[in-house]
């Protein structure tokens, strides 16, 4: 990969090194984009799926998880008001894990946790894909098939995880209810995948998609780079990261740093700055802490097997909710049209970079030029 990046910016999501057999696999954090092999992103298998090119909408043709409650919102389809800022949904709710321990080492409610792990202890799903760390905070898809699994996912890690090729290990490994946790992009390369109605992709052991909410990601070696020479961390020693208040938390063995989240802009990664999907849209139930009061979840619910999760969490006492304020969807809305908007012009500038091998990373555009 160039340092110009004139393709389409990889956002690390793993599908196409996962279900591209021959495809060539990842450099550190991103895709090698080979101009002898096909070409370009533009042309082949790999252009049908990948979150960071454009391909006609196919979730419509019948088959859209939407459109169990009516609505499909793969944008430019949504019409609603909340079609366009937070993506369809069906209710949305604060939650936070009744078990104390659970919250104390998870992220804000541990609401993600504490459903996967009720999830695969009484058999709704075999296997979770979630996000672990090496000791050098390297981020990896895990396939979790065990309660005990489920809590090595547990807590932020503010980089990309390659999360499809966890769902592709999952499946091949041979089970059947198979969840994910991935951010927005994770999540809408398995919408494409299952659009494509492949049966050989047997995506349809895919059961449910859990989005988080995402402003930002950093590229790992930036970030490793600029705790070292700033803070004078070794990124060995950080226990934990967190987000509090404008700042970023970095937690290490001994003290707490604070660092003003404008500072940490030059680890961001390319991909983020062309993205407008703040709340995950595309998923069965998103979470993250946006609109909900703190040590709570905010979770948005999709879809109907979303909706069966949280009921299901909620009625064994693993997870309590309550309804969420209209002050706090207000705050979620702002902050998710916020994305849209800031992103807005690196959209732009990637559309016409772009338009060389007749790719588009995204459709927002249209919905602007709507004047919605």
């Amino acid at each position: 990969m160039t340092n110009e990046r004139s393709l389409p910016v990889c956002c690390y999501c793993g599908a196409c090194a996962a279900f591209i057999p021959d495809y060539k696999k990842y450099s550190e954090e991103e895709v090698v984009w080979d101009k002898g092999y096909g070409g370009t992103v533009s042309k082949g298998f790999c252009f049908s799926f990948c979150p960071r090119t454009f391909a006609a909408c196919r979730l419509c043709e019948g088959e859209c998880p939407r459109m169990e409650y009516g609505v499909c919102d793969f944008s430019p389809c949504a019409s609603s008001p909340e079609g366009r800022i937070l993506g369809y949904y069906n209710e949305i709710l604060s939650a936070r894990a009744t078990d104390k321990g659970m919250r104390a080492v998870g992220q804000d409610g541990s609401v993600v946790t504490a459903m996967l792990y009720e999830a695969v202890r009484r058999g709704f799903i075999d296997a979770a894909v979630v996000a672990t760390r090496t000791e050098e905070w390297k981020v990896e898809p895990f396939v979790a098939t065990t309660p005990e699994e489920v809590l090595l996912g547990k807590g932020p890690k503010y980089t990309a995880c390659p999360s499809v090729q966890g769902v592709w290990n999952a499946i091949d490994r041979g089970y059947e209810n198979i969840a994910m946790v991935g951010t927005g992009c994770n999540i809408e390369a398995v919408r494409r995948l299952h659009a494509l109605h492949d049966s050989s992709l047997e995506l349809d052991r895919v059961k449910i998609l859990i989005g988080l909410f995402g402003t930002k990601a950093f590229w790992h070696r930036d970030l490793v780079t600029f705790l070292s020479e700033r803070e004078g961390i070794d990124i060995r020693d950080v226990e934990r990261f967190f987000v509090s208040k404008g700042k970023f938390m970095v937690v290490t063995k001994d003290r707490e740093f604070s660092i003003p989240t404008e500072d940490m802009e030059q680890c961001v990664r390319d991909t983020c700055k062309i993205c407008e999907d703040f709340t995950s849209q595309l998923a069965d139930v998103s979470a993250g802490s946006a609109g909900s009061p703190d040590g709570w979840t905010t979770l948005i619910i999709r879809t109907k097997v979303g909706e069966e999760l949280v009921k299901a969490s909620a009625s064994a006492g693993v997870i309590e909710t309550k309804k969420m304020s209209v002050e706090g969807i207000e705050k979620m809305e702002r902050f998710a049209i916020n994305k849209k908007y800031g992103n807005y012009g690196m959209i732009r500038d990637q559309m016409e970079i772009c338009s060389a091998c007749m790719t588009n990373p995204y459709s927002f555009t249209l919905q602007i030029g709507r004047g919605e």
